[in-house]
Order: structure tokens, then C-alpha cells, then sequence
């Protein structure tokens, strides 16, 4: 199956947008899915609603610079790769873009299918493999973590054993005898979570505070599931 990506052509002339279009339609090694905004606002409603994996951002654009809408996108979407469009000869504003967060640029007037393709699908991959690195990182921490705290309360956990056993030598009353064999239990439940979690390789998580809509309220609200 042909890669599909979702592409927001972010520009205020109807003509460039229209002329980009046409030019992803004649791409057949790849599909594109294609939405159009005309400013920066249009396009921050879009990704409020919409998946997009790419942002073709013009510069000069009524209602702030797309520069400036930059780390806004970034910020309502972190999973889209962002593309300036500038004009000939305006590196430093590709400069600046690139130090806001876009991935590539394009230069207007240079544009063909070869370059649309390349750049539209090097900055998506880029970002995606950027995210699976990030993620791959965040598992080995979240797994050296837990060996780490598995650790640490392995001793207090042993010495606990310890004092329980000794405690149980010497003579007492019947009751007290009872609650002896209860924390008992409660100790070796707790070392048999502790080598489980010892053994732990992957991990996920999932919503644990639900907002009134049912959906998670945000990302610190979540479990960890083992």
C-alpha cells in the first residue's frame, strides 16, 4: 500500500495553495490527504480537530508571520512535522523557522512534484522517528526506574523478614501471635510484587483521573500498567 500523509497547506494566496495542490495530486509514489488554510488561525482550528502529519507554513500572512505560528502548532499538535514556505532569498527567515521547531523549508517559485515529495515525506519520517527514539527512551528510564526502586525496598523488606522471624520465637499471646502471621503474609506479598516488577520489560499506560467527558484530563493523570 502507497504511504498517506495528511498535509494543511497553511498560506493566504488562494493561488499558491490551489497550484500545491495540484502539484500533490500528480505525486504517485505517495497519497496525500490535502486541507487548506488561509491564515494562521484557520489552521490552529484545523489541528484542533483534524490528524495532520504536515504543515506547508507560508511567512508573510495576515495575523502573525508563520514564524510566529510556528511553536503555536507545535504546541496544539507536538506530532507534526512543520515546512516553511519562504520566498527567494529569505534564508534567515528559514533560519529562524528551523530554531522554532520546523523540520525543512521550501523556497517558493522552485517547487516541483521531486521536491514536494521529498521534503513532505523526509520531514514526516524524521518526526516520527524522532517520537520512537523519544519513546524508546522513555521506556529503557521507566524500566531502569523500577529495577532501582525494586532495589531499595528489597532491604528494608529483608530486615522486616528478619525482625518478624525473630519476634515470632518468643512466647506470645495468642492474639498477638495472629497479627505476627498476618504482617507475615502482607511481607511475602510484597516480595513477590517486588520480583515481579524485577522482571518487568514492557509497560504501558492508561487513564486513571477521567475528566467530566469521560476522557482523560491530562497526561499526569495516568497509571502505569504492568
Amino acid at each position: 500500500m502507497k504511504a498517506k500523509y495528511n498535509i494543511l497547506i497553511t498560506d493566504d494566496d488562494n493561488d499558491f495553495r490551489r497550484s500545491t495542490v495540484r502539484l500533490l495530486w500528480l505525486i504517485s509514489a505517495v497519497e496525500f490527504a490535502v486541507q487548506e488554510a488561509a491564515n494562521g488561525e484557520e489552521a490552529l482550528n484545523i489541528l484542533n480537530d483534524t490528524p495532520v502529519d504536515c504543515v506547508l507554513l507560508d511567512h508573510r500572512m495576515p495575523g502573525g508571520t508563520g514564524v510566529e505560528w510556528i511553536e503555536t502548532f507545535l504546541d496544539a499538535a507536538p506530532h507534526i512535522a512543520v515546512v516553511m514556505v519562504t520566498g527567494q532569498g529569505d534564508e534567515e527567515t528559514a533560519v529562524q523557522a528551523m530554531k522554532n521547531g520546523a523540520v525543512d523549508y521550501l523556497v517558493k517559485g522552485t517547487l516541483t512534484t521531486e521536491i514536494l515529495q521529498k521534503t513532505v515525506t523526509n520531514a514526516v519520517e524524521k518526526v516520527r522517528m524522532r517520537e520512537a527514539l523519544q519513546d524508546a527512551e522513555r521506556h529503557r528510564v521507566m524500566i531502569e526506574s523500577l529495577g532501582t526502586v525494586c532495589h531499595h525496598l528489597g532491604q528494608p523488606m529483608t530486615t522486616v523478614t528478619t525482625f518478624l522471624e525473630l519476634m515470632k520465637r518468643e512466647a506470645l499471646a495468642p492474639s498477638l501471635k495472629n497479627m505476627m502471621d498476618e504482617c507475615s503474609g502482607v511481607v511475602e506479598q510484597v516480595d513477590e510484587l517486588l520480583n515481579r516488577l524485577q522482571k518487568v520489560c514492557m509497560y504501558r499506560t492508561e487513564p486513571y483521573l477521567p475528566s467530566s467527558d469521560g476522557s482523560p484530563s491530562c497526561v499526569e493523570d495516568a497509571i502505569l500498567r504492568i
